[in-house]
C-alpha cells in the first residue's frame, strides 16, 4: 500500500462514515457534529486506513506508516486500535475490521469530500536553494514525490556535477533508506561499479532530513522515451538491447540474492553512454530484500535498517499493480520469480515501443518474432512453477534468437523429411500405449530420522561428562531454531529446515569435541534429513564422518559402526555412486559376518542398505527379496515401530510393481493410506504423500486408470505441500500422472507434464545425475510417441549412456533406452543403423526395466519393420505381419508404435 497519489495530488479529504467523520485537514474526529478527544496516533491509523478503505492495511505497513519505524513495545498498534474503536463508539467500531494475523481494513460506506491542499514539499524545498549538510550543491528540479519521501535533481556550484537526492522528510521512510544503502553497499562490494545499476554515494542518517545522495543516472525511461519519440523511433534490434540491460541489471542483483520488488519504467534510468547509444540503470531498491542475509556479514556489512534482518518481505511496497506477479497479488511472498514477472512486463513495453501497453489479451499481436513472444510469455507466467527460472536465462534466451531461429528451421525441415518418408505408414498410426514411469526411480523414500540412534553405554560417561553432553546437545539444537528463527541475524524470513541445519551443522565439531559418540549420533541425524530433502551429496559427507568417528572409537566390526557403515552404502546409492556403494556394502558384510543372522537389528540395517542398491539400478527381484527380509527382521526387533514399517514397505512396493506384481503392490500400499494410524505414529505428511503418489501408481500399473488418476489429484497437492513447488518429489507425482495420460493415450496433455519433470530433476540433483538422464529419456519416449524423433533422440542416447556408465552395458535401462532409440532411427526411415541396436536387444533385460510378456513379439515387430526398410521389404513384411497378428490376440489394444500396426503397447523403463 501507499499514499503516493494522495502526497502527489496534495489533496485532503473530509471522510464520513456511519455517524462519525474525520476531517484531514484539521486532522480532526468528530462524532454528531462534536471533536472528539484522541491521541494521534489511533487518528493516524484511521487515516491510513480510510486511504486504503476496503483494502487490508498490514500491521508491518501501519507501523512504517504511523510509527516511522521507530522500535516500540508489541502491543501499541493494538492499544492504538482499541483507542479508536472506543472513540467511534459502538455503532462505528464495526468499520474497523480486524484481518487475523494480517492486520486491519476499513470496511463500510464513505463519503470522501475534498477538504484543502497539503504542501507538495513537505521541506519546502525550492530550485536553487542549497542542498541540506551539502553546502557545494544547488537544487535544480525536483524529480518525482513519494509516500514519505521527495527525490531533487542537484548540481554543483563549481564542476557542474549532478546527483540525485532522495530526502525523508521526517524518518517517515527511513527504514527503506537504510535498505536502500545496504542493498547498494553490497551489489557494490560483491559486484564491483557497474553502470547498469544506480549508485549511492552517500547518505545521512544522522538528522533531519534525512538523505540518500546518488550519483546522476539520466531521465527516467518513461520521460527518455516520450522526449522526441525515441522509443518508438527505435529498431527492433536497438529496443531488445535496451530490454537486455534491464535483464542483465536484474541478473546481476539476483546473483548477489538482492530482489528488487518494484521494477517499473519509472525505475529505469537512461542516459547518453558517450559512444553515439544509450546506458540504461536500474535504480530505487528501496522496496528491495535481501534473500540471504548472511551475506551481509561475509561481506563484514552492518545491516542498516531493521527491515534488512526483519521480514524485509513485508514492506509496505511490493511494487506497481501492473507489474506485481499474481501470485503476490494473492499474498504470498515475493521471490526472484515475482521479479521476473515484473521484468517481462517491462520488457514487453520496451520491445512493443509503448510503455504505457498492458500485458494483456492480445498482447503477442505487438511482437512479430515468435521465439520473443514465447519468451516473454514464459517470463510472464501466471504459476510462478511455470515461469521462467531466472534473469539470466531470459537474457541467453533474446541473445540468442537468432541461433535458435536457425535451429528450429533444421529441426523444422529434418522432421519434414522424415515424415514425408514414413507418410504412408504414419496414417494408420493410433497410439494407444501402456507407460510405466522412469521418473518413479526419482522418490528414494527415506524417511528423516527424528531420533539419535547411537545408545552408548552410560557407564562410559561421568556425572559432568552427562552434563557436558546435554549442554552441547541443547546447543545445537538451539543453533538450528536460531538459524530459523526471523529475528536473529542471518536467518531471514523464509528461513527452510535445509538452511537452518546448514548453519547448525557447521558448528557440530565444536560442540562435540570432547564427546565423539555424541558427534557421530548428530551426523547420522543430519545426514538422515539430508536424504529427505534430496541432498544426497551432503548426506554422504555426514555418514561418512559418523562411520568414521565410531570405528576410531568402537572398532569397524562394532554393530553400531557397521550400522553407519550400511547407512553410508544407502546414502552413495542414493547419490547414484553404485561402485563405491558396493565397495562399502561388501566391506561391511564380511567384518559382519555371522552377526548379521543373529543380530535382527544389524540384520535389518543391512537388508535395508543392500535393498536400495539393487533397487536403484533396477535389480528389482534381487530388491524386493532384501526389502522382504528387512520387514521381517523389523516384524522381530520392534512390531510395533509403524514409521520403519511405512518406509520399508513403499520400497517394496516398487519393487513388487517393477517385477510384474502388481497386486501385492496395490495391496501393501493400500494399508499405508491408513492415515491416522501413520499420522499418530509420526509419519510426517512428506512420508504420507509419497505413500498415496506410489499407490496411485501401482493402480495405474494394475490398469485401474481411473482410479489412479483420483488418487494422484489429492497427491500432488499434499507432495506441493509437504516438499514445495520446485522438488523433485513433486515432479514423480507429475511424471507418475504424465504416464497416467500417456497410458490413455493422452500424449499431448503427458508431453508439457514430463517436461516439466525432466527440468525440475535436473536443476535439483545435477544435469549429470542418473534421475535426471532418466527424465530425459523418459522424455525422449514421450517425443518418439509425438513422431518428434530428432528431438528424441539425444534424449534417449543421453540416459541409455548413463546406464551403461553407472550400471553396465547389460543394465535393463540401456535395453529399454536402446529399444526407443531403435523405434526412433526407424521411424526417421534410418534401418541401418537401427538395425544392429535391435539385434542387440535382450527380451529377459527389457522386461526387468518395463515388466511384460510381449517384449519378444514386440522385437519381432521392430526387425520386421527394420527388414522393409533395409532392402528386405518381403520377408520384412511376413515377420511385421505375424507379430502384429500375435499381438492383436494378446493383452493389447488399439495402440501402436509400429506404423500399419493397428495395436502395439508401449511401456517406459520403470
Amino acid at each position: 500500500m501507499s499514499d503516493s497519489a494522495l502526497s502527489q495530488s496534495g489533496s485532503l479529504y473530509l471522510y464520513r462514515f456511519g455517524s462519525a467523520e474525520f476531517d484531514e485537514a484539521r486532522f480532526e474526529l468528530r462524532m454528531g457534529g462534536q471533536p472528539v478527544e484522541l491521541e494521534r496516533r489511533p487518528l493516524e491509523v484511521l487515516r491510513a486506513l480510510l486511504h486504503h478503505a476496503g483494502e487490508v492495511v498490514t500491521k508491518e505497513e501501519l507501523f512504517e506508516t504511523v510509527w516511522a519505524g521507530r522500535i516500540t513495545v508489541e502491543n501499541v498498534l493494538a492499544n492504538a486500535v482499541a483507542k479508536l474503536r472506543k472513540a467511534l463508539g459502538e455503532g462505528n467500531a464495526a468499520f474497523i475490521v480486524t484481518q487475523a494475523r494480517v492486520g486491519y481494513r476499513f470496511d463500510g460506506e464513505l463519503e470522501r469530500i475534498a477538504a484543502g491542499r497539503r504542501l507538495i514539499s513537505r521541506l519546502e524545498l525550492k530550485p536553487g536553494e542549497i542542498v541540506p549538510g551539502r553546502p557545494h550543491f544547488r537544487l535544480l528540479e525536483q524529480l518525482s514525490i513519494t509516500d514519505g519521501s521527495e527525490v531533487w535533481l542537484a548540481q554543483h556550484e563549481k564542476t557542474g556535477e549532478r546527483r540525485v537526492y532522495k530526502f525523508s522528510p521526517d524518518g517517515e521512510r527511513l527504514a527503506a533508506l537504510k535498505r536502500e544503502a545496504t542493498l547498494s553497499r553490497l551489489m557494490r562490494e560483491s559486484l564491483g561499479d557497474r553502470p547498469d545499476i544506480s549508485r549511492i554515494i552517500d547518505w545521512n542518517f544522522e538528522a533531519e532530513p534525512f538523505f540518500l545522495e546518488c550519483a546522476y543516472g539520466g531521465q527516467s525511461l518513461p520521460d527518455w522515451a516520450e522526449e522526441k519519440e525515441r522509443l518508438t523511433a527505435m529498431s527492433a534490434s536497438e529496443r531488445l538491447e535496451l530490454a537486455l540491460q534491464v535483464i542483465d541489471a536484474i541478473a546481476a542483483a539476483h546473483s548477489v540474492g538482492v530482489l528488487h520488488k518494484d521494477l517499473k519504467p519509472a525505475n529505469v534510468l537512461v542516459d547518453a553512454d558517450g559512444q553515439g547509444g544509450w546506458q540504461v540503470r536500474v535504480t530505487d531498491f528501496g522496496s528491495g530484500r535481501l534473500m540471504e542475509p548472511a551475506m551481509l556479514a561475509e561481506l563484514g556489512i552492518t545491516p542498516l535498517g531493521q527491515t534488512i534482518t526483519d521480514d524485509s518481505s513485508s514492506s509496505s511496497s511490493y511494487g506497481t499493480p501492473l507489474y506485481i506477479a499474481p501470485e503476490v497479488i494473492a499474498g504470498a511472498v515475493p521471490t526472484a520469480r515475482s521479479d521476473i514477472y515484473a521484468l517481462g512486463v517491462l520488457s514487453y513495453q520496451i520491445l512493443a515501443g509503448d510503455l504505457k501497453k498492458p500485458l494483456t489479451t492480445g498482447w503477442e499481436d505487438d511482437l512479430e518474432d515468435a521465439l520473443l513472444r514465447e519468451d516473454i510469455a514464459q517470463a510472464t507466467a501466471g504459476d510462478p512453477t511455470r515461469r521462467m527460472a531466472s534473469a539470466a536465462e531470459l537474457a541467453q534466451r533474446l541473445r540468442s534468437l537468432k541461433e535458435r531461429h536457425l535451429e528450429r528451421r533444421r529441426l523444422a525441415a529434418v522432421k519434414q523429411r522424415a515424415l514425408e518418408a514414413q507418410a504412408a505408414l504414419q496414417r494408420s498410426r493410433a497410439r494407444r500405449p501402456w507407460l510405466i514411469g522412469v521418473i518413479s526411480l526419482l522418490a528414494l523414500g527415506v524417511a528423516a530420522s527424528t531420533g539419535l540412534f547411537l545408545h552408548a553405554s552410560e557407564a562410559w560417561y561421568s556425572a559432568q561428562q552427562q552434563a557436558t553432553r546435554a549442554e552441547a546437545t541443547a546447543a545445537f539444537l538451539r543453533d538450528i531454531m536460531i538459524n530459523a528463527d526471523p529475528r536473529e541475524p542471518g536467518a531471514g524470513h523464509d528461513a527452510s529446515l535445509r538452511d537452518a541445519l546448514t548453519q547448525a551443522t557447521k558448528r557440530i565439531e565444536a560442540r562435540f569435541a570432547a564427546d565423539p559418540a555424541m558427534e557421530a549420533s548428530v551426523r547420522l541425524t543430519a545426514g538422515e534429513i539430508y536424504t529427505g530433502l534430496q541432498d544426497f551429496r551432503t548426506a554422504i559427507l555426514h555418514h561418512r564422518r559418523a562411520a568414521s568417528l565410531l570405528a576410531h572409537m568402537l572398532g569397524k566390526s562394532h554393530p553400531r559402526t557397521l550400522e553407519a557403515r550400511y547407512r553410508l552404502g544407502e546414502a552413495l546409492s542414493n547419490a547414484s555412486l553404485y561402485d563405491e556403494a558396493g565397495e562399502v556394502l561388501l566391506a561391511a558384510d564380511g567384518d559382519a559376518g555371522a552377526r548379521l543372522d543373529e543380530d535382527d537389528a544389524l540384520g535389518l540395517a543391512a537388508a535395508r542398505a543392500h535393498g536400495r542398491f539393487e533397487l536403484l539400478q533396477a535389480k528389482s527381484e534381487t530388491a524386493t527379496g532384501h526389502y522382504e527380509e528387512a520387514l521381517r527382521r523389523l516384524a522381530r526387533v520392534a512390531p510395533d515401530d509403524a514409521r520403519n514399517f511405512h518406509a520399508l514397505s513403499l520400497d517394496l512396493a516398487q519393487g513388487y510393481v517393477r517385477i510384474g506384481r502388481q497386486e501385492e503392490a496395490v495391496a501393501l500400499l493400500g494399508k499405508l493410506q491408513e492415515e491416522a494410524r501413520f499420522a499418530d505414529a509420526g509419519v510426517s505428511d512428506a512420508r504420507r504423500a509419497t505413500a498415496k503418489l506410489h499407490y496411485g501408481a501401482a493402480l495405474l500399473h494394475s490398469g485401474r486408470l481411473e482410479k489412479a488418476e483420483s488418487v494422484l489429484a489429492e497427491a500432488l497437492p499434499a507432495l506441493a505441500a509437504a516438499f514445495g513447488p520446485e522438488s523433485t518429489q513433486l515432479a514423480e507425482g507429475r511424471g507418475v500422472l504424465g504416464n497416467l495420460y500417456a497410458a490413455s493415450g493422452r500424449w499431448a496433455e503427458a508431453a508439457p507434464l514430463i517436461a516439466r519433470v525432466r527440468e525440475t530433476t535436473c536443476a535439483s540433483l545435477g544435469l549429470e545425475h542418473l534421475n535426471c538422464l532418466m527424465a530425459g529419456g523418459n522424455e525422449g519416449v514421450i517425443l518418439v510417441q509425438l513422431g518428434e524423433t530428432v528431438e528424441a533422440i539425444p534424449r534417449l542416447t543421453a540416459a541409455r549412456d548413463a546406464f551403461d556408465r553407472l550400471m553396465g552395458p547389460a543394465s535393463p535401462g540401456v535395453h529399454v533406452m536402446n529399444y526407443y532409440l531403435a523405434q526412433a532411427l526407424l521411424d526417421m526411415g534410418d534401418g541401418g543403423a537401427a538395425a544392429p541396436i535391435v539385434e542387440g536387444l535382450d527380451p529377459a533385460l527389457l522386461a526387468a526395466g518395463s515388466p511384460g510378456d510381449e517384449w519378444p513379439v514386440r522385437l519381432d515387430a521392430l526387425r520386421g519393420w527394420a527388414m522393409i526398410l533395409n532392402g528386405e521389404p518381403e520377408k520384412g513384411r511376413r515377420l511385421l505381419e505375424a507379430a502384429l497378428a500375435q499381438m492383436k490376440v494378446g493383452r493389447c489394444r488399439a495402440g501402436s508404435l509400429i506404423p500399419s500396426a493397428g495395436c502395439f503397447p508401449l511401456k517406459i523403463f520403470e
